[in-house]
C-alpha cells in the first residue's frame, strides 16, 4: 500500500496566474552559468467595492529566464504557467506566513492590454 507522503511527492500542482509585475525581474547566474530570473506578480480579485490582492513569487531558469529579463518590466500585465508551491516563511517581525511560489514553465505578455513583437531566441533553435 502506498503512503500519502509517497503519493504527495509525485503530485505536481500546475497553475496559471494573470497579473502585473510588481518590480523588474532580477537575473542571477549559477556557478555553471545557468540563468535564474526571479520576479513577483500581483493578482487582484475585485468583488463589488472590495479588492483582494495576492502576491506570487516566481522563478524561471535557462532561456526562459533570459527572455523574461530581456522582455518584461515592472507594471507589465503577464500570464505565468507553472508549478505552484506554498512555502512557510517568517516576516522580519517574526510573524509566520505562507508564501505562494510559482516555478514558471511558460511566461508571456497578456495581449488583451498590450502588444508584443515576437522574435526567435537563437539559443532555443535546434
Amino acid at each position: 500500500m502506498l503512503s500519502w507522503k509517497r503519493i504527495w511527492r509525485g503530485i505536481k500542482m500546475s497553475t496559471t496566474i494573470i497579473g502585473r509585475l510588481t518590480e523588474n525581474p532580477e537575473t542571477t547566474f549559477t556557478y555553471a552559468g545557468n540563468a535564474i530570473t526571479r520576479f513577483s506578480v500581483a493578482v487582484s480579485l475585485k468583488k463589488g467595492n472590495q479588492e483582494h490582492v495576492t502576491h506570487f513569487q516566481c522563478s524561471s531558469w535557462g532561456t526562459l529566464a533570459k527572455g523574461i529579463a530581456d522582455s518584461l518590466h515592472k507594471g507589465d500585465r503577464i500570464i505565468v504557467e507553472g508549478r505552484l508551491l506554498q512555502e512557510p516563511d517568517e516576516t522580519a517581525d517574526g510573524t509566520s506566513i505562507i508564501r505562494n511560489v510559482v516555478f514558471a514553465e511558460a511566461v508571456g505578455p497578456d495581449l488583451r492590454f498590450q502588444t508584443a513583437v515576437v522574435s526567435q531566441n537563437p539559443k532555443s533553435v535546434k
